[in-house]
Formats: C-alpha cells, structure tokens, sequence
C-alpha cells in the first residue's frame, strides 16, 4: 500500500478547515454574563456564601478568646498586615520573586512533562523502557529533594526551580500519557490504514484527542508546583513567599502568616481561573471538547 501525504486523509481522521475536530460537534457557546448577574447564579452564590460564612466563624473564633491572639488573628489584622507589607514594598518583592520561580518551574516541568508523556504514549518500548523508572521516582516528595538540590545548586533560585520541576514533571507526564492511551481506537485506525506520517498523526490525532488530559496535567503541575515552591523557600531562600511566612512565624506575627496564606490562595485560584479558563475555551471548545474543572 502506498504511503499517502496528510492533505490526503485530511477529511478521513476530521480536519476541517486546517483544524482538528475528531468527527465532534463543537457546543455552542452561552453567552457569558456579566459579573454582578453571574454572582447570583445558584452555584455561584452557594460558593461565595460558604467563603462568606467560613470568615464569619473565624471571625467568631478570633474574637471568642478561646485561641491565644498571638497565635489566631482577627480578619482586621490580617487586612492591615497586608496593607503593612503592601506599602512598603515588601510584599511586592516576595510575591514577584515566587511567581518568577513557580513560573519558570512550571513551564520546564510542562513541557518536559507533554514531550514524554507524547513519547512515551505512542511508542510501547520507550513507555516499557522509562515506566519503572518513573513509578519509582513519582512517589519521592519534592521537599526531600531540598537537600540534594542546595548541594549540586547552592541556596537560591535554581534549587528552587530544580524542585518545582522535579516535582511538577509527573502530573503532566502521567496525564498525557493516559490521554493518549485513551485515544478511540477510530482515530488512530483511520491514520494507521492511510500510513500518516509520524508528524501528522502526532500533530493532528495525538494532540488534539488528548488535549483535556494534558491540560488537566498542567492545571495539576501548577498547582503542584505551587504548594512546593513555598515548602522549598522555607528551607532554601532568603526571599518569597516562603521566606516571609517563616520569618513571620519567628517573629510571632500570625496576621503576616495568615495573610501570605490568603495570597498564595488568590494568586493560584486567579491564574487557575482566568489562565487556564481561558486556554481552556480557546482550546477545547474550539476542537468540540470539554473538560471538567475540579
């Protein structure tokens, strides 16, 4: 049978237009509501109700003097704690510094992370050769690579970034691995019969058919990534979130402890949201797929 070129199968395996649609009508879109109508959604107001109501008992429980205040802060006291730190410029510094970390992290450890996991999916050899290896490294914690990471990279940015690496590149790895051996077997049959080459299957099968799992392993590598860099920062830095949220504790400052928790939640719940929403409806919604938000 002679080899035939993408263009030929291009309406066999579902591209339309130059874009993959793997034979799925794509929804149509709702149109979105402003915010002040969107808040008082049935959902939305269940979930902002139980945030309101979660303050209002730490609130009581602040007040109630049944917790030390050394060690339980009013909801005054972290607002202005974070006006304290926001004015003069110290919350600025450590909040730029973990984000350039988690950030750079991050995208080595996605990227790392879709390149084998695409190998790894298509090509039973390499998947059986890396398998072992990578089961055995997964379970490792990404704080127990702190020590060895300030040896071979010394106290600073690139341990930093070594561990949020480490410790992001399975996430997505593991997802699109599974998002490619998931894959219904009438897509790549179709590109099997008309021997596609390589490129094009990986560029207009692979990809497209597993793209909500490898975007569920980056929404996992950030968050992942996240919750390390500031475990690696109490250990490794002398700047960030991290850092601050160990001095404070040392200088017995629990509205500072308090309030960098609740920027840490805002950043990562913003950039999950808005970020990752985003690509997400640029992404999914346009090929007539669509994950689910956890």
């Amino acid at each position: 049978m002679a080899k035939v070129s993408g263009s030929e199968i291009t309406g066999a395996i579902g591209v339309e237009e130059g874009r993959p649609v793997l034979g799925v009508q794509a929804p149509r879109r709702r149109a979105r509501l402003p915010f002040h109508k969107r808040i008082f959604e049935w959902e939305n107001f269940l979930g902002w109700s139980t945030i309101v109501v979660a303050l209002l008992v730490w609130e009581g429980v602040a007040r109630s003097g049944f917790l030390p205040k050394w060690a339980f802060p009013n909801l005054l006291e972290v607002v202005l704690a974070f006006f304290e730190l926001l004015l003069d410029g110290t919350l600025f510094v450590n909040v730029g510094v973990s984000l350039l970390r988690q950030i750079t992290g991050v995208i080595l450890a996605g990227s790392a992370g879709v390149i084998l996991g695409v190998l790894t999916g298509i090509s039973p050899n390499l998947r059986a050769a890396l398998g072992p290896l990578c089961r055995l490294l997964y379970p490792i914690p990404g704080i127990a690579w702190i020590p060895l990471a300030i040896l071979w990279l010394g106290i600073g940015f690139k341990s930093t970034v070594f561990v949020v690496f480490f410790t992001g590149l399975w996430p997505t790895l593991f997802n699109t691995q599974a998002g490619i051996l998931s894959l219904e077997a009438q897509y790549t049959d179709v590109a099997k019969v008309y021997l596609a080459d390589r490129p094009f299957y990986i560029r207009h099968v692979v990809l497209p058919g597993s793209l909500p799992f490898i975007l569920t392993g980056l929404r996992l590598t950030y968050g992942v990534g996240w919750r390390v860099i500031v475990g690696a920062e109490l250990i490794s830095s002398i700047t960030g979130l991290g850092f601050m949220l160990d001095d404070a504790r040392w200088q017995l400052r629990p509205d500072i402890l308090v309030m960098g928790m609740g920027v840490i939640a805002v950043i990562g719940w913003s950039v999950d949201r808005y970020l990752f929403g985003r690509l997400e409806r640029a992404t999914l919604q346009k090929w007539g797929m669509q994950s689910r938000s956890v």
